[in-house]
Order: structure tokens, then C-alpha cells, then sequence
């Protein structure tokens, strides 16, 4: 069984709030526009990482990039 995820420690919230906060003041006090921005790099890493997928030989990674993106593509 999985378990369940584990809260980050004290000093790791400190600095996630601090990054928040760092990111809500470089977007002009908006929340809103700060989730945008998060939202959009989220998508580019998504794809970086899905042409990194494309890069990686199938025999190194015994096909399984090729299984999940077939997987994946039968899902949507």
C-alpha cells in the first residue's frame, strides 16, 4: 500500500511560503495572476519532459515512455 504523502518540515514551508509570497508580490499583489504563472510553467515543464520522454531510446527505458504515451493517448 501507498503512504500517505508526509507534510515538508518547518524549514521547507518557510521556504515555500516565502517563494509564495516572492511570486504574489512579482505579480503585482495578484493571486490570481501568480497561479496563471504557475500554471503556464507547469505546462512547459510538462512538455520538456515529454521530449525528454521522446529522447530517451525505448530500449534503455524498456519501452515503457511508448506504453504510457500510448496509454495516454487512448485515455483522452
Amino acid at each position: 500500500m501507498t503512504e500517505p504523502a508526509r507534510l515538508p518540515d518547518d524549514d521547507v514551508r518557510l521556504e515555500i511560503d516565502k517563494a509564495a509570497d516572492a511570486l504574489i508580490a512579482a505579480s503585482d499583489g495578484d493571486p490570481r495572476a501568480a497561479v496563471v504563472a504557475l500554471l503556464i510553467a507547469n505546462k512547459l515543464q510538462e512538455h520538456e519532459l515529454h521530449l525528454t520522454r521522446l529522447a530517451v531510446s525505448s530500449g534503455y527505458s524498456r519501452q515503457r515512455h511508448l506504453k504510457q504515451a500510448i496509454e495516454e493517448a487512448s485515455q483522452a
